[in-house]
């Protein structure tokens, strides 16, 4: 059964589509990667259904991304706290955050 309550994983990159420009993907490198690394993560979970992976252009939702903490993209962020940023996050790490907010989730429901 879903929980009512889904587990939001947002990513802030500055490449591609920013505003009314495009910054080239090779400006910054590390936000494909950390796209790619988040992606694999949820892979390896089974893409379950309370999880949500968000990707927004960090110039468009600047102050949602700076409520966050994330100051240098690429940001992520796990139910809007920051986890990582301006490097390619550690994917075991966020592997095992994220397994911690779901059993935190089902604790609470």
């Amino acid at each position: 059964m879903p929980r009512s309550k889904p587990i939001i994983v947002a990513i802030y990159p500055i490449a591609g589509r920013q505003l009314f420009f495009r910054v080239p993907e090779s400006f910054c490198k590390e936000c494909d990667l950390t796209i790619r690394a988040v992606g694999r993560v949820i892979e390896e979970l089974g893409h379950p259904p309370e999880i949500q992976v968000q990707v927004r252009p960090w110039l468009n939702y600047l102050p949602l991304a700076l409520l966050g903490g994330g100051w240098h993209p690429p940001v992520v962020t796990i139910n809007g706290k920051r986890f990582s940023q301006g490097v390619v996050p550690d994917a075991g790490r966020l592997l095992e955050t994220i397994r911690k907010q779901m059993a935190k989730e089902e604790a609470a429901a």
